[in-house]
């Protein structure tokens, strides 16, 4: 008698605690079974982005935003604002012009150790429009000797009529990419 009764709370508490075994509500019912409902296509995707290390700022540049962007599309601009900090360890990544556009990000030069990073990239499939994102982080102490923070990284050329470039979620400029 005992373990009927043992059997039949745990039975109504398995019941109460499960919601039932049946549902009448018929837009669950619905929603559960109609795949095509409520269907929608991921349209962004990651933006192919390839980091290009072994270049600084050339001095004759004058950046006075906190952060500058520049969309490069041939290798005379890309020249005329950049210098080649070789080494004899380093590897120089050279874009291909033919099938890359270059975008840069940079600041004014500062004592704190700034560096600029690419926290994100994406672009939108349906409108082949990207964004980037971008963060800026210094070290605390100061230094005895400035420098002048610099991204340079490479997209491809896939028709891109606008790059919206964000300093953190703040969007700073919309880059057009020539047609």
């Amino acid at each position: 008698m005992n373990s009927r009764l043992s059997f039949s709370a745990a039975a109504l508490l398995l019941l109460v605690a499960c919601g039932g075994a049946t549902r009448n509500n018929t837009t669950d019912s619905a929603h559960l079974n109609d795949t095509a409902l409520n269907v929608h296509a991921d349209a962004g995707s990651n933006l192919d982005v390839q980091p290009l290390s072994g270049y600084f700022v050339k001095n004759s540049i004058q950046v006075n935003d906190s952060l500058t962007f520049w969309l490069i599309d041939n290798p005379t601009t890309f020249d005329s604002l950049f210098g080649v900090a070789k080494t004899m360890n380093n590897k120089i990544d050279r874009p291909d012009f033919g099938t890359q556009l270059v975008v840069a990000a940079t600041m004014p030069a500062t004592y704190y150790g700034t560096q600029i990073q690419l926290s994100s990239a994406t672009t939108d499939d349906l409108t082949n429009n990207a964004e980037m994102h971008f963060i800026a982080t210094s070290q605390p102490e100061k230094s005895s000797s400035s420098m002048m923070p610099l991204w340079v990284g490479s997209i491809p050329k896939t028709g891109q009529s606008s790059i919206k470039v964000y300093t953190g979620d703040a969007l700073s400029t919309t880059l057009k990419t020539r047609e």
